[in-house]
């Protein structure tokens, strides 16, 4: 009986002799904790960009990933199609757009006097530094965005479009060395789909905030972003996909917001809906109920997910994982 346990043995990871990061990760393959899952991430990643019948891939992106420097991972991601569709927090689509216009985040660190801070006008996340009136010049410029969009939209417009219209704004405005980084740019650029439902608890949200009061106040036409059209818009795409994937970087209203779809084609009557394939990097826990930590295995009882062998979660930073994951994928994929 012991022996049906006792079959495969832990490999010694030999670092002299791998001649890539691919190696590394094949070679985690054969170790245990994070790193077997960091190589199961991988491997489920590329079943994904593998299957013949082309699986929709929508990739959950939380936590304060664009600052941390790691937007052009996600870049990446869009431009080698290994991504079909971005759902995000406005947070980080606001601190893309900041770079795309040509301002920059910062390195600093956590041990300062954040009130010293205050008083220079620099805003802190956690070890980077950013610019708050350059933060300030942005938000008027989304807001003189947000009127000019209003006069020429006649109807509700939803975030996915708001967004497609910001990256046609960045094509125009962006200076060239700075767009080319950008996600909301190359989404635009490459078609891929961004969908923020959260729109409002961000910087973007606050600056069309200030378009709604000021157009509000003198009479001006407003834009307003229907959250529902965004629900029956990131329905229609799963519901014509043949096959779903998933990539979580961290939890919140992105990963829900995805992980809702498989939802809703049941209650529209397509059930076994749930998404085929799925990687999530996280540093939560299951044990608290949260969102963020919460399996790919209770998300089975949902409908959400598949009951199958193709889904993996490493507990690591995400600013760690994702890029060894993305480029040992590129390098796997570029194996005959």
């Amino acid at each position: 009986m012991a022996q049906k346990f006792l079959k495969e043995r832990i490999v010694p990871v030999d670092v002299e002799n791998a001649k890539s990061l691919s190696d590394i990760l094949i070679a985690f393959e054969n170790t245990s904790f994070q790193s077997r899952n960091l190589a199961r991430c991988v491997e489920i990643y590329l079943r994904m960009l593998r299957d013949p019948d082309d699986p929709t891939i929508f990739l959950g992106l939380a936590g304060a990933m664009v600052p941390a420097g790691m937007g052009g991972v996600v870049v990446t991601m869009v431009k080698r199609r290994m991504v079909d569709v971005v759902v995000s927090t406005g947070a980080n689509m606001y601190h893309d757009l900041v770079e795309a216009l040509g301002e920059s985040h910062y390195i600093g660190s956590p041990d300062v006097d954040d009130r010293l801070l205050y008083r220079m006008g620099i805003d802190r996340i956690y070890d980077t530094f950013a610019d708050e009136q350059k933060f300030r010049e942005i938000d008027k410029r989304i807001e003189k965005f947000a009127d000019k969009l209003a006069l020429e939209e006649s109807e509700n417009i939803s975030s996915k479009y708001f967004l497609y219209r910001l990256g046609e704004f960045i094509e125009y405005n962006g200076p060239k060395e700075k767009k080319k980084n950008s996600i909301i740019w190359n989404c635009w650029k490459e078609h891929v789909p961004i969908f923020v439902p959260a729109l409002n608890d961000s910087s973007l949200g606050l600056a069309l905030t200030q378009h709604y009061v000021k157009a509000a106040g003198n009479g001006s036409k407003t834009i307003v972003i229907d959250g529902i059209k965004d629900n029956y818009e990131i329905f229609k795409i799963k519901k014509t996909s043949k096959k779903t994937g998933v990539i979580y970087v961290g939890g919140g209203v992105p990963k829900n917001y995805i992980q809702q779809t498989a939802y809703l084609q049941d209650i529209f009557g397509e059930p076994d809906s749930g998404h085929y394939y799925g990687i999530q990097i996280t540093t939560d826990r299951p044990e608290w109920g949260g969102l963020s930590g919460c399996t790919f295995k209770e998300g089975v009882s949902w409908g959400k997910v598949k009951d199958e062998q193709n889904f993996a979660t490493c507990y690591c930073d995400a600013t760690i994982a994702l890029p060894l994951i993305v480029r040992a994928v590129l390098e796997r994929l570029e194996t005959p």
